[in-house]
């Protein structure tokens, strides 16, 4: 199982670079697109992520903040591409951000147990491999709990 991480800002590659450990703990292969490819004001997609995106069987989108271009760009790939996409957002961020995927993940600090039965509600809907929706549901309960210390940690 293949997932790709995509972050914007500097918290949400922390996030993102801890969440990519403590899921090789579990014998997931996760890639962190490099903290370059975050700065350019067109997003253009580098080659290497692109490859990355191409071969992720999931893609995580962790948002803290506004979406940086190539953050926006690699969700929309995702999409294009038919992956499993699942933004996980930071209360705050504004809607207009995330409301068009077809599967969004709210974190509300009160009860994060929630996002994790969403995201498991959406991992149900396909048809994945029982090992395969075990690993996801381990990284996804690993980011949102990562979620919610960086927005703790503020």
């Amino acid at each position: 199982m293949k997932t790709f991480v995509s972050y914007s800002t500097a918290l949400d590659q922390i996030l993102a670079l801890r969440l990519q450990t403590m899921a090789s703990v579990y014998g997931m292969t996760v890639y962190v697109p490099p903290a370059t490819t975050r700065h350019s004001p067109t997003g253009l997609l580098i080659p290497e992520v692109q490859e990355q995106l191409g071969q992720s069987d999931v893609v995580l989108a962790v948002i803290t903040q506004m979406p940086t271009p190539g953050a926006v760009n690699e969700m929309n790939e995702a999409v294009r591409l038919k992956k499993l996409l699942i933004p996980i957002v930071s209360p705050g961020v504004p809607s207009e951000y995330y409301i068009n995927f077809q599967h969004v993940v709210l974190v509300d600090p009160a009860d994060p147990s929630r996002a994790e039965r969403e995201i498991v509600g959406i991992l149900a809907g396909k048809q994945q491999e029982k090992a395969s929706k075990t690993a996801l549901l381990a990284l996804a309960t690993l980011a949102v709990a990562l979620l919610l210390f960086g927005t703790y940690s503020k």
